[in-house]
């Protein structure tokens, strides 16, 4: 078929069939509103990482201040909570421990006062003193121990309390319990703590506060003085949170008080440490503002070869399709700078009677876009690459006595955890030595409901063998017992470690308890950071962030100090074999003796990143932001690459066919955007190129018949919405 001539807009006419077909093809186009323009995406992520970069330089000028590093506070606060957790397991513990004596003696035969209160105090380890009070009038009937002083008790005294009390030794718990209508059990049970890792360059003292106000130095030295010691730890009596806060002194320019606290569970009583610790800078504003100026920089640079790529060629080729739709005529055309717009250019040429031609080579959408996403990850490349290569932070030396007291505190939780299960079999066994074995299913039932530490309990036979048994199955080997009590772990089984408390009876049984794994890790887990219980052989036994039984200890580092720590006491590594810092220290399980003889270390390790050190919140900032601008600039390429990429090489193709003169295919509209425009213009071009002139300004249906075609009728105004024309 013969090419048709195009109009000329000199005659009016044709002027104006041109305006009324320019009409008629707007009313069928799709509007490329927002999100669906081609210039879209590229506004999305000029916008996006514009936000980006002032959260950048907002979050640089919020750490923007000097003081006592976060982590310092932070570690503080860690080290005195699980201080106070401690003493409150204990204290909560000695308190179940003596309502289980209290109610023994009150069954029949009611001992005397005197083996009463010898049964309470016992060895004055626990419950250093003890007497019995008359209710009424608060008189000591009988007394055991050390003094109660009287004006310590509450009055009147209460049938069943625990009370917090300022003895001359220092702070203590007050156990009341009424015996009957007329006597009154008084036990007193002063409040230990352990020692802890003290810096004596931060002049480090922890203190105990009642809930009166008065405070005690347990350990360590006072930082400050008598006269202004109750405005450091103003507010803190009574508190029921952890906390930890800096105090300026004047007279410190470069130092600061470092107050951290923690309650004794719902004692009243509160665990005050009080350093001095050393003020640095906090993150720099100026790096914020360099990295937020430079990251708009290389964004502005990505967002013009965005728009210049993709934006640029797709709006011109849209003016130049809506043109030859319309038949207006074209002296010259524009030469597209990208090769899918380039060949769908050529086939409007084609098909509108005139020709363009051209093949110098020309960039790919992709490839332009591809060299848009390179320049926007110089920026996270740059970033992410300075931060990884910079040195690691000097740590403060505070956190190595911090991560010391750490190892203590996570061994003595864990080995009184063990001496817990032995003396709950220890009870068990030895307060039904003379039971038959066939009734044993019941004891056992009830001493693993009072044991949570236990996974089951087993009576055995001679030979290891289970003849009764509570919870779950055992696991451990069947062989006899080795010994006569203790802690042991199961040499024989290795897919697993299988800890058990046992106690060999007269008769030859023995009742072992198998404690559950899962509970000694969440023991673990408490630790801020890697915990792992390791045995003399350097093997793993238990490791807070999973593990496989009895592999190899691995590192130089934690070996070297599990190997320290084996020959007794606490050791601490500064530095992993890498030479870097870490947090990294070990205590030996020496206490309580029922654990001594394992000969098992406990390792806690920390990662300096994690801390809340200035510079490491400058790194984490950083490589913060620059995943943010990965992803934005991810999340754009796609948008661009399925919506607008794909499409545009698929109209490219069949644009080729149409220039090789393939007018018989019709060309469908793909998308609701300016590429679906492109595309329907391009089709009302092949249409008058197939059948005629009288397409243009519109193309028939992809549905119904050939004769029926897209016609434009005049308004209504007395009709609703006469404003719209009315599309056939």
């Amino acid at each position: 078929m013969a090419g048709v001539p195009p109009v000329s807009t000199a005659d009016p006419e044709s002027g104006q069939l041109i305006a009324w077909r320019g009409r008629a093809l707007e009313q069928q186009l799709p509007e490329a509103a927002f999100p669906a323009g081609s210039g879209a995406p590229s506004l999305v992520y000029l916008c996006a990482t514009m936000l980006i970069a002032a959260a950048a330089i907002f979050g640089f000028a919020v750490y923007d201040r000097g003081g006592v590093p976060r982590a310092v506070q932070d570690s503080q606060r860690d080290v005195v909570s699980e201080v106070a957790r401690t003493m409150n397991i204990s204290a909560t513990r000695a308190g179940t421990d003596l309502d289980r004596v209290i109610d023994g003696l009150r069954k029949p035969p009611v001992p005397a006062d005197a083996a009463l209160l010898s049964k309470v105090v016992s060895d004055r380890v626990t419950w250093s003193g003890a007497a019995i009070l008359q209710t009424a009038t608060r008189q000591s009937v009988a007394a055991n121990g050390v003094v109660i002083p009287p004006e310590v008790l509450p009055n009147p005294l209460p049938a069943e309390a625990t009370v917090a009390v300022l003895t001359a030794d220092g702070p203590a718990l007050l156990k009341i319990a009424a015996l009957d209508g007329q006597r009154t059990l008084v036990a007193l049970e002063p409040l230990l703590m352990r020692n802890l890792r003290l810096n004596p360059s931060a002049r480090h003292g922890v203190f105990m506060i009642t809930p009166d106000g008065a405070a005690t130095l347990m350990q360590g030295v006072s930082a400050v003085d008598s006269a202004h010691l109750s405005q450091v730890l103003a507010g803190l009596a009574g508190s029921q949170r952890s906390q930890s806060h800096a105090v300026m002194v004047k007279e410190w320019p470069d130092r600061q008080l470092v107050v951290s606290s923690a309650p004794i569970g719902d004692t009243g009583i509160v665990v005050v440490s009080v350093i001095v610790a050393g003020v640095t800078g906090g993150t720099s504003l100026r790096h914020g503002v360099v990295l937020g100026a430079s990251l708009l920089l290389v964004a502005f640079l990505a967002f013009l070869l965005m728009r210049a790529f993709l934006v640029a060629p797709v709006r011109m080729l849209l003016a130049q399709a809506k043109a030859d739709a319309c038949g207006v005529f074209t002296a010259t055309r524009r030469t597209l700078r990208t090769r899918e717009a380039f060949r769908i250019a050529q086939a409007l040429a084609v098909v509108s009677g005139a020709g363009l031609r051209g093949k110098r080579w020309r960039p790919s959408t992709m490839q332009g876009l591809a060299l848009a996403a390179l320049v926007a990850l110089a920026w996270p490349a740059v970033a992410i690459g300075t931060t990884v290569r910079a040195p690691q932070p000097k740590l403060p030396e505070q956190l190595f006595y911090d991560e010391e007291s750490r190892a203590e505190a996570v061994g003595n939780v864990f080995a009184n955890a063990l001496d817990a299960g032995q003396q709950t079999v220890d009870r068990v066994a030895l307060g039904n030595a003379k039971a038959d074995p066939a009734k044993y299913g019941s004891i056992l039932e009830k001493g693993l409901a009072d044991e949570y530490r236990f996974r089951g309990m087993y009576l055995v036979d001679r030979t290891g063998a289970v003849v009764k048994s509570a919870g779950r199955k055992s696991l451990r080997s069947p062989q006899p017992v080795p010994g006569e009590a203790g802690v042991r772990i199961d040499p024989q089984v290795r897919r697993l470690p299988v800890i058990y408390a046992f106690r060999l009876l007269d008769s030859g049984y023995s009742v072992v308890g198998e404690f559950d794994i899962d509970y000694l890790l969440g023991v673990m887990r408490r630790n801020d950071g890697r915990a792992r219980v390791v045995d003399s052989q350097l093997r793993t036994v238990l490791d807070s962030t999973g593990y496989q039984a009895f592999q190899p200890l691995s590192g130089d580092a934690v070996r070297a100090v599990a190997i320290d720590a084996l020959a007794g006491g606490t050791v601490r590594g500064q530095r992993t074999t890498g030479g870097q810092p870490t947090l990294l220290a070990a205590a030996g399980l020496t206490n309580p003796p029922s654990v001594a003889h394992l000969e098992w270390v406990v390792v806690v390790e920390r990662n300096p990143v994690s801390l809340q050190l200035p510079q490491v919140v400058m790194n984490r900032w950083t490589l913060l932001v620059s995943a943010a601008v990965v992803g934005i600039l991810a999340l754009t390429f796609a948008w661009q690459f399925f919506i607008f990429v794909w499409p545009l090489r698929r109209l490219a193709m069949a644009a080729e066919r149409i220039r090789g003169g393939e007018f018989d295919d019709p060309v469908p509209p793909q998308r609701h955007d300016d590429v679906g425009a492109i595309a329907m213009c391009l089709e009302i071009c092949r249409q008058v190129r197939h059948t005629g002139s009288v397409r243009f300004g519109g193309a028939i249906r992809l549905r119904g018949s050939e004769d029926d075609f897209t016609a434009v009728y005049p308004r209504f105004p007395t009709q609703r919405g006469a404003g719209k024309a009315a599309k056939v």
